[in-house]
C-alpha cells in the first residue's frame, strides 16, 4: 500500500470494490476517455478482481485504487507499458464527490513516486482531450510537458476533439 498524505492510500483492487468498479467501468460519460466504448458486466470484473494484483509485466498494466477512509474514491492506472524502455501511459479517475479538493494531484504525487521510485520508469505519458481543463490544468501543474496535439482524437458528445500528449521524464 502507497500512503497518500491526508486523503488515504493507493492499494490493489479488492473483491470489495467490485460495485464501485462496476460503477466507474459503466458510466457511460467515462467512455470517451478510455479504449472500451462497451459495459462490462459483474461477471468479467469480478474475474479480474480475482486475479489481483495482476502482472505489470504479463498483463502491460496496473491500477491502483485510492482509498479514502476504507472506501474506493478513485483510479490510477498504467498502461501501455514498455519494460525495455521504462515508460508507461498515466490516467487518474476521481470520484465526483472529490472533484476540486487537490486530491488528484496528491494522489498522482504519490503514484509517481512508485512508479518512478520502485518501478523504475523513467518517462510518463497522459493523452488528455483539449477541453478537459481539469486535468490539464492537473498534469501542467505537476510538471509534465506538452509534447504534441493529436488532432480529431476523441470522439465525445458526437464531436471530435484533439487531445493533448503531455509526458514527465524522471530525472
Amino acid at each position: 500500500m502507497i500512503p497518500v498524505p491526508d486523503i488515504g492510500l493507493l492499494r490493489a483492487p479488492e473483491g470489495s470494490d467490485l460495485d464501485w468498479l462496476h460503477g466507474l467501468e459503466n458510466n457511460s460519460k467515462l467512455w470517451y476517455l478510455g479504449f472500451s466504448k462497451e459495459p462490462f458486466n459483474t461477471e468479467v470484473l469480478k474475474n479480474y478482481l480475482d486475479q489481483q494484483p495482476g502482472s505489470l509485466l504479463r498483463d502491460g498494466q496496473l491500477r491502483l485504487i485510492l482509498s479514502h477512509e476504507g472506501q474506493p474514491v478513485g483510479a490510477l492506472d498504467l498502461y501501455d507499458y514498455d519494460p525495455f524502455a521504462r515508460k508507461a501511459g498515466v490516467g487518474i479517475v476521481l470520484d465526483a464527490a472529490h472533484h476540486g479538493k487537490g486530491w488528484s494531484k496528491v494522489a498522482l504525487t504519490a503514484f509517481e513516486s512508485y512508479v518512478f521510485g520502485t518501478l523504475g520508469l523513467r518517462s510518463v505519458y497522459a493523452m488528455v482531450p483539449s477541453q478537459n481543463a481539469p486535468s490539464i490544468g492537473l498534469f501542467e501543474g505537476l510538471g509534465y510537458q506538452k509534447i504534441g496535439e493529436l488532432k480529431d482524437w476523441v470522439l465525445h458528445h458526437g464531436a471530435f476533439e484533439s487531445a493533448v500528449l503531455y509526458q514527465k521524464v524522471y530525472v
